[in-house]
């Protein structure tokens, strides 16, 4: 039979895009009800019922949305700044420490550190050429603070600061000498640090490294030797104490050249200085008291740079960010041979990152042109794939132990640690941007060089675009570019739930707030203390602003507090709860414009603003912190007639700090008393606690027990007495009935109940 092919025919092009969108009612459980799922005129009714309800429910938005427009359109009190902190110079970052006593400054020449009640500088650090422009500050022990700086070199720098001074440790990314100086290789390569993080209470810290020629970039972890820095400060500050008081004690004058190690740049005070307080800086204890001037003093630069010897870090590991998607799909595995790359496939012992496969990239040439051959005629209309970006950023987080990493992995009695200070982080969770994965990597562990391999790993579908830990490490929320949002329960090792904020938006922050503003729910009747609710804050790419509250068996139930914006100055730039009071935000807008919201409804309270004369400096990235524990803020604005003609970069008045008192705003009256208890997220309740808060409860309701005791025998004797009235009364009933008889008939023809069988009665 013979075939006719038809040339010259025209493929009509695939409309891939163009599909649309899954609806849950498009799927049926019974088949009938694809042609009659109502009789009618039930069907009219349900109808005119939906029809009725969607008209409703669009005006029940329009009405909402036009609140929400109207109260935006309310200005909100404005207050300009109470004083202008010029003495400290040109400020590049701004940093406060983590109980509010201090905040600190990055300058162009250090670092300094100020009293935030008395706005007074308290020490300084000073170096040639190094422009700070990122710092921040971790307590590790009793007002001691380990200090974190990275240069406009990309220098990253650690120092303590502790008894008002500051302690030089080292430069990450070069290379020290014998004499604790540092001065780069020769030959070698500059290595830059964007990002350097640290562990709530400094005992590790993470730094991501970058190389300019190669363009490779990698992240390395160290372990800090806290207790032996505390140590090593608490034996310099105790001889500096002792010889303070010996030369008290003889009237000297000045030191002598062989008193104990300063540290480096810093400048002792006067003698004339009387004012003095006591500063503990071990962790735990208070073994040592050490005098301190905190007047204000002038700085010299006479004298020799000293700095005491304190312990050296250690690498933990290092991380390479993996491979795009993009590129593992062209490229395949870079293995020379298929036995090199079947070692190098994953055991299996936990989910692998999908990078270690036996795919070589001759397998995927080789497939490609066979669907190249087979699909010529429609190659045209693909796609052209986008070039990926590459992986530039990562972001991690130290989490302490928990119940999520493997066996043998989760330290049962840092689980079981009701002391935060005293729990160690475990475990290390890392995303890089644009990857789907997030990886978990054991502390505990010893690693070689970049041979390191994940201990537990969470792949998702859409790529990760934030996260965010709680303050105990005990949950730990992720986001993604659909929209979705996923919060993991880290202590109890379950999933606390997921949802959806809104169809194509990305969530770009997230942040759990202070359980303390969450009501918990006390009705339970257990005894002892149940897992805690929080809230959790997300802002979307659209300038939504959304709230919910994640508690034990609570659906996520989202709350739009702000809604998505229009222009795109009014976009969010900076979002952050205040510390200490984590019932008030503070916002900044793309425009320049800082605010000061209600964390659970999203209203506008007040506007802090700068002079006339000023703006805010960087709007996109704004130099903002808050000490005292919100109640003092402190802004960085530029002066507008500035010009490199009245001073260049090194003009105070290219980034002046202003600062606010924020008690003593009005409308946060009602903040500042407002009783703030504390609240712990993480519940640690033992089977022995258990126990004994059970048998407390029923040793303390034997009262109550003894009275529904006797109770009980009251009603027992008139349930008695009414059952023996009853009895009495069914025999006397029983007596009282007529008495039938029976006659039995013999006939074998004829049944009990046939014809001819007859009962006979007597009465």
């Amino acid at each position: 039979m013979p075939v006719y092919i038809r040339k010259n025919v025209n493929f009509t092009p695939p409309s891939i895009d163009n599909f649309p969108l899954e609806d849950d009612e498009d799927y049926i459980t019974d088949p009938d009800q694809l042609l009659d799922r109502l009789p009618q005129p039930y069907r009219m009714i349900d109808k005119v019922l939906s029809q009725w309800y969607d008209e409703v429910w669009q005006i029940i938005e329009k009405r909402e949305n036009e609140r929400l427009e109207e109260s935006r359109r309310i200005r909100a009190p404005q207050y300009e700044c109470s004083a202008q902190m010029e003495s400290q110079g040109r400020a590049c970052c701004v940093c406060d420490s983590v109980d509010g006593r201090y905040i600190f400054i990055g300058q162009p020449r250090g670092l300094s550190a100020v009293d935030v009640q008395t706005q007074e500088k308290v020490a300084s650090w000073e170096e040639e050429s190094v422009d700070i422009h990122y710092v921040k500050a971790y307590l590790i022990g009793v007002q001691v603070y380990l200090v974190v700086t990275i240069d406009d070199m990309g220098f990253a720098r650690l120092l303590i600061f502790g008894g008002d001074k500051f302690y030089f440790v080292k430069i990450l990314n070069e290379f020290q000498s014998d004499d604790f100086g540092s001065e780069l290789q020769e030959g070698g390569t500059k290595l830059i640090i964007s990002k350097c993080e640290a562990s709530r209470n400094g005992d590790y810290l993470g730094a991501m490294f970058e190389n300019p020629e190669t363009a490779e970039v990698w992240l390395e972890v160290y372990k800090l030797p806290r207790d032996a820095w505390l140590n090593e400060l608490e034996s310099v500050l105790t001889k500096k104490e002792e010889k303070s008081e010996e030369d008290q004690g003889t009237d000297t004058q000045a030191p002598t050249d062989q008193e104990a190690p300063t540290p480096q740049n810093e400048v002792e005070p006067p003698p004339a200085a009387t004012q003095s307080r006591k500063h503990s800086l071990s962790r735990g204890s208070s073994r040592l008291s050490v005098y301190t001037n905190t007047t204000n003093y002038e700085e010299s630069t006479g004298g020799e740079k000293h700095t005491p010897k304190l312990s050296p870090t250690s690498v933990v590991m290092k991380l390479k960010p993996p491979p795009s998607m993009s590129e593992l799909r062209q490229k395949g595995n870079p293995a020379s041979s298929i036995h090199s790359a079947c070692q190098k496939v994953d055991s299996g012992e936990v989910i692998g990152t999908g990078v270690n496969h036996i795919l070589t990239p001759n397998h995927k040439d080789m497939r490609k042109e066979v669907f190249a051959h087979l699909h010529d005629n429609l190659m045209e209309y693909l796609p052209k794939e986008e070039e990926a970006e590459p992986l530039e950023d990562v972001n991690f987080h130290f989490m302490t132990a928990g119940r999520l990493v493997p066996t043998g992995l989760e330290q049962q009695s840092q689980i079981e640690e009701e002391d935060d200070m005293k729990r160690l982080p475990t475990t290390i969770a890392v995303w890089w941007k644009g990857s789907t994965h997030v990886v978990h990597y054991s502390l505990l562990k010893q690693h070689k060089d970049f041979d390191v391999k994940p201990d537990l790993v969470w792949p998702y579908l859409s790529p990760v675009t934030s996260s965010a830990i709680s303050d105990d490490t005990s949950l730990l929320a992720v986001g993604f570019e659909n929209g979705n949002i996923i919060i993991w329960d880290r202590y109890l090792g379950i999933q606390r739930g997921i949802v959806n904020i809104m169809d194509r938006v990305k969530i770009v922050q997230l942040t759990f707030l202070d359980p303390n503003i969450c009501p918990q729910n006390l009705d339970d009747y257990q005894p002892y203390r149940t897992k805690t609710s929080t809230h959790l804050l997300a802002l979307c790419d659209n300038g939504a602003l959304y709230i919910m509250m994640s508690g034990p068996g609570l659906e996520l139930d989202p709350i739009c507090i702000t809604p998505p914006v229009e222009s795109e100055d009014d976009i969010f730039t900076m979002v952050q709860p205040i510390p200490g009071m984590h019932d008030l935000l503070i916002t900044v807008l793309k425009s320049g414009k800082v605010q000061i919201r209600d964390t659970l409804q999203g209203t506008v309270l007040c506007e802090p603003v700068l002079p006339k004369s000023h703006e805010l400096m960087t709007p996109w990235d704004p130099v903002v912190a808050v000490g005292a524990m919100g109640q003092v803020l402190f802004l960085k604005g530029n002066n507008k007639d500035y010009g490199e003609e009245e001073g260049g970069d090194q003009s105070e008045s290219a980034g002046a700090l202003f600062m606010y008192q924020m008690k003593l705003f009005p409308t946060l009256d009602s903040y500042m008393s407002r009783r703030r208890d504390k609240v712990s997220q993480t519940v640690h309740a033992k089977i022995e606690n258990r126990i004994e808060a059970l048998m407390k409860e029923r040793i303390a309701q034997q009262g109550l027990r003894k009275h529904r005791m006797q109770e009980r025998w009251g009603n027992m004797k008139e349930e008695i007495w009414s059952i023996l009235q009853y009895k009495d009364m069914a025999e006397k009933k029983a007596d009282n009935r007529p008495e039938i008889h029976y006659k039995r008939v013999r006939n074998l023809s004829q049944t009990p109940g046939s014809m001819g069988w007859t009962p006979f009665f007597r009465n």
